[in-house]
């Protein structure tokens, strides 16, 4: 059976609604969704360089073996298939999230592991889609409570996987990853991962390659 995520045009009580476009440096259009004081892109990052025009450089091998010892500032394709880029953008290294010449447009930031939290409570407990149970980690799981309702802010073309340090690609189509600027320990840091029917806490190894969100708080 073939899952189809889409936004939710619906007003929450959370104050969650789709509004505008912003484009990144290199004019990819990204549509833009409200929740409350903050505004988030609606589609994973797809740009090539950072805010100031520097260039996000890829590696040459897209299955090259990285160490984890030192921050690596690369991106790649998902499953190293350029076709992917257009619907699922890039995987990006953790150094490129949190370098200060900002992977995100101009204003815009990727959130932190907080922010994160916070918008998936919104999104999730506020549609009475998700409940929220603590695992025996401090890791969060979030379940679905609903059968057959969609979930927000995801569209399932853009669930491209992550790609692990050793240069393997994984769970293309089935999983949404995503990096928070949050680190957990050394050569970690936190990210937050979706499925079509739950939404997960973890960390991720620094050099491995994730999606990106960009989000921003309101200034009206």
């Amino acid at each position: 059976m073939k899952f189809r995520l889409i936004i939710l045009f619906i007003v929450f009580s959370c104050n969650f609604f789709a509004q505008n476009h912003i484009k990144d440096i290199d004019g990819n259009n990204y549509q833009i969704i409200r929740i409350d004081s903050t505004e988030w892109i609606a589609s994973n990052l797809k740009t090539t360089r950072f805010a100031n025009g520097d260039s996000i450089p890829t590696t040459k091998n897209s299955k090259i073996t990285l160490t984890n010892d030192t921050n690596k500032i690369y991106r790649w394709a998902p499953a190293g298939d350029n076709e992917r880029i257009k619907n699922q953008g890039y995987l990006y290294t953790w150094a490129s999230v949190v370098d200060n010449r900002g992977i995100c447009p101009t204003g815009w930031k990727v959130p932190s592991d907080t922010e994160w939290k916070i918008v998936i409570d919104k999104l999730y407990t506020e549609a009475n889609s998700i409940s929220v149970t603590e695992t025996e980690n401090p890791n969060f799981m979030y379940k679905k409570k609903i059968d057959n309702r969609e979930i927000p802010f995801l569209k399932e073309v853009e669930f491209a996987g992550g790609r692990m340090v050793t240069g393997n690609y994984i769970f293309q189509q089935s999983f949404a990853y995503y990096w928070s600027t949050t680190i957990d320990f050394k050569g970690f840091a936190w990210m937050w991962y979706f499925s079509t029917t739950s939404v997960n806490h973890y960390n991720f190894e620094v050099n491995g390659g994730l999606s990106v969100r960009c989000m921003r708080t309101n200034s009206d």
